[in-house]
């Protein structure tokens, strides 16, 4: 077991825990059979994430279960005890200081902390005086997020699979001695699930076929109105969304099995009755240490028919004014959102619009990067850049009311996040892009179009379509398989 104990006991007057790691060589891993074992036992979450390595996370030890509304974050602890917290954002940081480890080298970058997702509405407990009033018909809450102590990793890169652990440092060479018990034995059950043959996934059924919640005309006819305001000089940009919604029984997880190998962030989220798989290709922000980035990724075209079409489809996104202005502008915004935490003068942009090609569109992706004093947490990092001015517009905060007053729902996970928040402060959060998410029997499938003063509507709404498209055929195709349904 790693670190050794001796390592240990130099944090041990400084941290409340400290994460141990035991692990072994995997040759043949199945996400998708482990992520369908764990929910059975009622645990949820998987993440894969794809930077320098490949690591995929799933929570084995869920020690509280956090939702919040408007008015509070709740926290429903596996002891059955529940804590109710007026202040949302202090009540995160509380647990997270309750579980504090140190950064340790040679374990994966994420240990244990905070697993889940912030809606889009998180916002408004991040920017003073805003408030949203659009209908939330499926009470999506403002996070869903579990505390777990105990993660099953997998290095795709090292075929290794592992689990770390954060023990106490009250009694640390007990807590050590029992992990060094209890962790090769729970890492022999985990191994032992991929000798066995694959049990059915639960089935998906669409009970009513998908369509876009807005018409291409009414569609058209808004984008005209948002023009309107950019043309006044109230915004320069706005995301306008035009999910497709359906109705469904059944579960999301065969969705996930069929998620695109390629995607940079893969995420499966289960509470209740909310299920949710994303392949996420942005990263809203990340925290190593000092060192933090965001990830602008803004400018769409579809990928082509043929070799020769995607070439000039490729070269028309990368040689397009409009689209050049609209990514520049935000790499600005991500510019000024480091800004706000970063130290004096360590803002600077590595990388400007690369051309970034995915299943079904392609994009103009940029890296945005700053460092910042020790002091400053990853709650605060996350505040800074929250949320993704490619998912919002420019200014931030007046695209973000009028994003209120065009879109008739909540948006929940869309245009929020989803990621990890490490004990150690460090986090790793991807944008709510390229998902689906169901609450009961409602499916939503969302996307948006960036408009800005020579947006043609029915372009923009072609534009939401390409971005949902690898989603709605997955989800499809998986209840074709399963029921011999078509749409």
């Amino acid at each position: 077991m790693q670190p050794t104990l001796s390592t240990l006991t130099t944090f041990q007057a400084h941290y409340p825990y400290v994460p141990v790691m035991v692990k072994q060589q995997l040759a043949e891993f199945d996400a998708v059979k482990l992520t369908a074992y764990l929910r059975q036992r009622g645990t949820s979450g998987a993440l894969t994430i794809q930077h320098q390595q490949t690591i995929s996370y799933f929570n084995d030890t869920t020690v509280a279960h956090l939702t919040a509304t408007s008015m509070q974050l709740t926290s429903e602890f596996s002891d059955g005890h529940t804590t109710i917290q007026p202040d949302i954002n202090a009540g995160l940081q509380t647990l997270l200081t309750a579980y504090q480890t140190p950064r340790i080298a040679g374990l994966p970058p994420f240990t244990g902390g905070l697993l889940g997702y912030f809606s889009y509405e998180y916002a408004q407990r991040l920017v003073p005086h805003l408030t949203f009033k659009n209908a939330n018909p499926h009470k999506l809450p403002l996070l869903d997020l579990v505390l777990t102590t105990r993660v099953i990793f997998y290095d795709h890169q090292h075929h290794e699979i592992g689990l770390t652990q954060l023990i106490p440092t009250t009694n640390l060479a007990t807590a050590y001695e029992a992990a060094a018990q209890q962790l090769p034995k729970r890492l022999a059950e985990i191994m032992a699930i991929f000798a066995t043959p694959a049990e059915p996934l639960p089935p998906l059924r669409l009970t009513s076929a998908l369509k876009n919640r807005q018409t291409q005309a009414h569609y058209a006819t808004k984008v005209d109105q948002i023009r309107q305001h950019i043309v006044a000089g109230d915004i320069f940009q706005l995301i306008y969304a035009n999910p497709q919604v359906a109705t469904m029984t059944g579960s999301l997880l065969p969705v996930y099995a069929n998620l695109p190998a390629t995607s940079p962030y893969q995420f499966y989220y289960q509470h209740g009755d909310f299920e949710t798989v994303v392949a996420s290709p942005e990263t809203l922000v990340t925290k190593q240490g000092t060192q933090i980035a965001t990830y602008p990724l803004a400018g769409t075209r579809r990928r082509g028919r043929d070799a020769a079409e995607d070439a000039k489809l490729a070269h028309e996104l990368t040689t397009n004014p409009k689209e050049i202005a609209e990514h520049n502008m935000l790499v600005d915004l991500g510019r000024n959102d480091l800004g706000r935490v970063a130290k004096f003068k360590s803002v600077r942009v590595t990388n400007l619009r690369q051309l970034l090609k995915f299943s079904q569109v392609m994009h103009l992706g940029s890296r945005v990067a700053a460092e910042v004093d020790e002091q400053v947490t990853a709650l605060q990092t996350l505040a800074a850049t929250f949320p993704a001015g490619t998912l919002s517009g420019a200014p931030k905060v007046r695209a973000m009311e009028l994003i209120d007053e065009f879109e008739t729902e909540t948006r929940g996970i869309y245009g929020g996040c989803f990621g990890y928040l490490d004990c150690n402060g460090d986090l790793d959060m991807a944008i709510g892009i390229r998902l689906a998410y169901r609450q009961r029997e409602h499916l939503v499938i969302p996307a948006g179009a960036g408009i800005v003063a020579d947006s043609i509507g029915t372009q923009e709404f072609k534009e939401c379509q390409n971005k949902e498209r690898a989603l709605a055929q997955t989800v499809t195709q998986v209840a074709e398989v399963a029921h011999g349904l078509t749409h």
